[in-house]
């Protein structure tokens, strides 16, 4: 069933664990996000970026809502860069919304967030929002810094916004690293005990089962997840590809080839699953 994104969190945010957020970009992603979930009994969130087909993937979700029931998955716009786009993803029928305004100011931020967080509560949609700045792995060892989370200021941001959760810089990045990932744990373990709301980590994939594990312990509620998860379902196809048989065919079906990366893109989630322990949640 699909439910909204604060409501997952803060059972997470209780407990002590973390949400699995794959990028889903298609029928073959949004399944195996559900079935990873389904065998692990965990809550699940789906992350769409609005360069994606977001109604076809609103609809996909709905439709494999109802064929799992047993998973509670929150959909959301991840990384939305503007009102309009979030309005868009209301009307599509998304549980929950991200506005990510963190390359502004902190007053525009601010005013941004606010305006989006009064419309999607109106309709009962959470929102999550973006504080600090994380930046992309190929420059981490020049942006890891730049742009990191300030304690202060975010309780301030929660109080002046009313967000449901909110995304924290402390030293991951987006992509694949040039460097090695350095955590502030002790900034995060100041964050968890400041802000009264979720909080989240962007730019998962590649930071390291420990990082993410202690991460999760000290306050992460949810982790979002692509490169990792795109890599392993590229090289599932590439491997069925080379290596594959189909007997009594000359070729190999396209379905096939989609559900070998399908099966390497869910098991990858399962990895993460337990990673943040949240198997057995549900």
């Amino acid at each position: 069933m699909l439910v909204k994104m604060g409501v997952l969190l803060e059972d997470a945010r209780e407990k002590g664990y973390a949400v699995a957020a794959p990028g889903v970009h298609d029928m073959q992603s949004t399944e195996a996000a559900f079935q990873a979930a389904k065998e692990l009994r965990a809550p699940i969130v789906l992350d769409v970026s609005e360069h994606n087909d977001m109604e076809a993937l609103a609809d996909m979700a709905r439709f494999y809502a109802r064929r799992y029931p047993e998973v509670p998955a929150a959909l959301n716009l991840d990384h939305g860069r503007s009102f309009e786009a979030t309005v868009k993803a209301v009307r599509l029928g998304f549980t929950s919304v991200m506005i990510d305004c963190s390359t502004l100011s902190f007053e525009e931020n601010v005013r941004i967030t606010s305006e989006v967080v009064k419309m999607a509560h109106a309709v009962d949609v959470s929102v999550e929002a973006e504080l600090g700045h994380v930046g992309m792995g190929s420059r981490y060892e020049v942006d890891r810094d730049a742009a990191l989370t300030v304690p202060e200021e975010a309780v301030e941001f929660v109080k002046q916004t009313s967000v449901d959760c909110l995304a924290v810089a402390v030293g991951t990045a987006h992509g694949m690293y040039s460097g090695t990932p350095k955590l502030d744990f002790d900034r995060l373990a100041k964050l968890r005990e400041m802000v009264p709301v979720p909080l989240v980590l962007h730019g998962g994939s590649s930071t390291g089962d420990d990082n993410l594990h202690r991460a999760a312990k000290t306050g992460i509620c949810k982790v979002n997840l692509w490169s990792d998860l795109m890599i392993a379902g590229t090289n599932g196809m590439k491997e069925f590809l080379e290596t594959g048989e189909v007997k009594g065919l000359g070729f190999k079906p396209m379905r096939m080839v989609y559900d070998a990366g399908a099966k390497a893109y869910k098991e990858a989630i399962k990895h993460y699953i337990k990673v943040f322990d949240s198997a057995g949640r549900v």
